[in-house]
């Protein structure tokens, strides 16, 4: 008997497609309890400059790295998942908008299913480790990633004051724009099957916010150890700190505009 499996032209579908299928609407995916920590350092502009695609401009030599506890995850059923994100300042050069945001080099997430959905669908970098939950010692906040047991990054925050927030400020709404690359190898050949920078924007509101120092430990894994990312590992490490920026930890609630995710040209 022949296969019955069909495609709709006016249907979205995830891998393994044959499963899936259903009609595309507006998505906008609210996480309603988040806390981060970001921890950001002043870098070598050609260093960092090397991994940024050319449709970018680099506009600050600055690296943020966030960690992020995503509780209350309205598309998980109130489910939660926890990540580390890297990134840079640029404007988006490949057309005439002017698109600023930030350029996504790397995300570590814990679950398999925001990986799935987020690398293939947005573009979004995205690789698995284990990541904790933010632990803290009176006001030294801490937490990590690991692989099979194996730690590659820990980050350390002291907490130090909070910031007064008004209630309905403008500037407790923040948006960014996300860029990412969205590539997919070809097959049996060397080459691109798909390569596009993508824009996901994405916004959070804060309720409360406080600053503080932050720092980051690299573990240089070699490739016995994290054959799959050791690279990616060891080039992170190996960027020079010119200066540690004032870090900070905020809690509130987010919202991914999934819908607004498009491939830039």
């Amino acid at each position: 008997m022949r296969g019955q499996f069909h495609f709709k032209d006016d249907f979205v579908y995830k891998m393994p497609v044959h499963f899936s299928g259903h009609p595309f609407y507006p998505v906008r995916v609210v996480y309603g309890d988040m806390t981060c920590i970001s921890v950001p350092f002043e870098t070598d502009p050609e260093s960092i400059a090397r991994f940024v695609p050319e449709d970018f401009e680099l506009l600050k030599p600055r690296v943020d790295v966030q960690y992020s506890n995503c509780r209350d995850v309205d598309w998980m059923a109130g489910g939660e998942y926890r990540l580390i994100q890297v990134s840079v300042p640029v404007r988006y050069m490949g057309n005439g908008e002017g698109l600023v945001g930030d350029y996504v080099l790397v995300i570590w997430e814990n679950k398999a299913c925001p990986i799935i959905g987020g690398r293939e669908e947005d573009g979004m970098p995205k690789l698995y480790a284990d990541i904790p939950s933010e632990r803290h010692k009176e006001e030294h906040w801490y937490t990590g990633a690991s692989y099979e047991g194996c730690t590659f990054l820990s980050m350390d925050f002291h907490r130090q004051e909070e910031v007064e927030l008004k209630s309905g400020a403008v500037e407790n709404h923040r948006e960014i724009n996300f860029f990412g690359w969205r590539y997919i190898p070809d097959l049996g050949k060397g080459g691109a099957a798909l390569s596009q920078a993508t824009l996901y924007p994405q916004e959070m509101d804060v309720v409360r916010m406080w600053t503080g120092e932050g720092s980051l430990s690299w573990i240089d894994l070699g490739a016995e150890r994290h054959p799959g990312q050791f690279s990616i590992i060891h080039e992170l490490a190996r960027l020079p700190v010119v200066r540690w920026m004032e870090a900070s930890m905020f809690k509130g609630s987010a919202r991914l505009n999934v819908a607004d995710s498009r491939v830039l040209s």
